[in-house]
């Protein structure tokens, strides 16, 4: 289907909280997410198609998650497509307008492919703070439009991901404290 990379990362999502792989073909998976890498080095949502910011999350928080991370051939193509996103905050594709949610699903990225210090901290930063809305609260996919709950998360989870002040999982996009919860109490 048209956003594949979704579903293999939700699949990954469950199957590494419960500890229980038995359910997804992590061979199979990675092998579809690996053929979603296009030529310009992020992954499309599809095969073929252009690379987007958050496919390109998807499909490595999916491989971080079944492990398989380290057979992406390329991972300085796929670093350098990352950070040619950002201008001062993120874009999704070339040539885009940047777009608050970018800061996570690229900051997060870079984080799990070990390029988080690569990342213009101070302008991605600042390029959230025009998107906010200092009379409401939260934020706006752009600068002068209406704050909304999606992109008023992923530009914080952005700013926390980006930073590492504040412990974030990356590839669950959950606090790690709600990870280590997840980890003491969850019958399995």
């Amino acid at each position: 289907g048209i956003n594949a990379e979704y579903g293999v990362y939700c699949a990954a999502c469950i199957s590494y909280l419960l500890k229980d792989w038995r359910g997804m073909d992590k061979e199979r998976a990675t092998q579809f997410l690996l053929r979603a890498q296009s030529y310009e080095g992020g992954f499309a949502q599809n095969i073929g198609r252009e690379a987007q910011g958050g496919s390109t999350f998807c499909s490595v928080a999916a491989l971080t998650l079944m492990d398989t991370l380290d057979q992406v051939p390329d991972k300085r193509r796929l670093v350098d497509w990352c950070i040619a996103r950002q201008q001062v905050g993120f874009n999704g594709r070339p040539n885009k307008l940047q777009d608050t949610c970018y800061s996570f699903w690229l900051g997060a990225s870079l984080t799990l492919l070990g390029a988080r210090e690569l990342i213009d901290k101070e302008a991605n930063f600042s390029f959230l703070m025009t998107t906010q809305d200092r009379h409401m609260g939260g934020f706006s996919k752009w600068e002068g439009y209406l704050p909304d709950v999606l992109h008023s998360y992923f530009g914080i989870a952005g700013m926390f991901v980006i930073s590492g002040e504040v412990p974030l999982h990356p590839a669950l996009n959950i606090s790690m404290r709600a990870y280590q919860h997840w980890q003491a109490t969850a019958v399995l």
